[in-house]
């Protein structure tokens, strides 16, 4: 199944043209795109978060689109379509830092954001070249692929950090389910993190498991909502009240042993 998959995802790869941004412009120190989003900061009206998912998806949907529906042809189930999508993003994609790897006019960006298309076509399954990115990059990769492949999607927006949930309640060995209640359905949305390769789906990182975070939908959905936090409802132990009854106790057996000797 795997490699009749990968040859299918290749032949889309020859044969659809890219459409990443066709230009860029420097405006007050920062680089915007033909599409007038800003690539070097992440909020706001201009900025890349949520933004840059509009250049892959719906009208302008090219080559990452395409593999999403590559992997709803090829796997029925919708469980192991979601895991192979991001075991898939994981293998052909490897994090680095923008500093590193993005130069414009000789100039390294502390801050870049590559739509799903361009990092689509920075890798290259057929000569084992993978694409270099950070977290918001890899978020926006993985959704176009998710929504492609036919699932509800959404961008998360964490301190420091950018993610992606997808709309799976029947996937069973998720650490998290997200009530998001802007979306009016109950709790079914499953983190994706591509940031590590060995990160399972479904695992929400320890720091955003108490919420304060930001998820904007992508593809066919309109909301914004914040998650409602995961509720803690193991029982709670009072110490200070441990430590009353523990006094109590040991007064009443010291007061139990004196009268046996009495």
């Amino acid at each position: 199944m795997f490699s009749f998959l990968f040859v299918s995802i290749l032949a889309i790869a020859q044969t659809v043209k890219g459409s990443p941004a066709s230009s860029f412009n420097l405006q007050d120190g920062e680089w915007y795109d033909n599409f007038g989003i800003d690539r070097n900061y992440y909020t706001g009206t201009h900025g890349y978060l949520p933004n840059l998912a509009t250049e892959t998806l719906n009208e302008n949907k090219e080559l990452a689109y395409s593999i999403g529906e590559s992997f709803l042809a090829n796997y029925p189930s919708e469980n192991e379509r979601a895991v192979a999508i991001l075991k898939y993003v994981q293998q052909w994609t490897e994090y680095g830092y923008d500093s590193d790897n993005v130069v414009r006019d000789g100039v390294a960006q502390e801050e870049w954001a590559w739509n799903a298309d361009e990092m689509a076509h920075a890798f290259n399954q057929a000569t084992g070249v993978t694409a270099v990115g950070d977290c918001e990059d890899m978020a926006f990769l993985c959704g176009t692929i998710y929504v492609g492949a036919g699932f509800d999607a959404a961008i998360v927006d964490a301190p420091e950090h950018v993610a992606l949930l997808i709309w799976l309640p029947e996937f069973s060995n998720a650490n998290n389910y997200w009530d998001l209640p802007n979306d009016n359905r109950d709790s079914g949305w499953i983190w994706v993190e591509a940031t590590g390769s060995s990160n399972p789906l479904g695992w929400t990182p320890p720091d955003y498991q108490n919420g304060g975070w930001t998820a904007y939908s992508i593809g066919s959905l309109e909301f914004v909502a914040q998650p409602i936090p995961t509720q803690d409802t193991s029982p709670t132990i009072d110490i200070e009240l441990l430590l009353i009854i523990g006094v109590i106790l040991f007064s009443i057996i010291l007061a139990l042993s004196r009268a046996r000797k009495g």
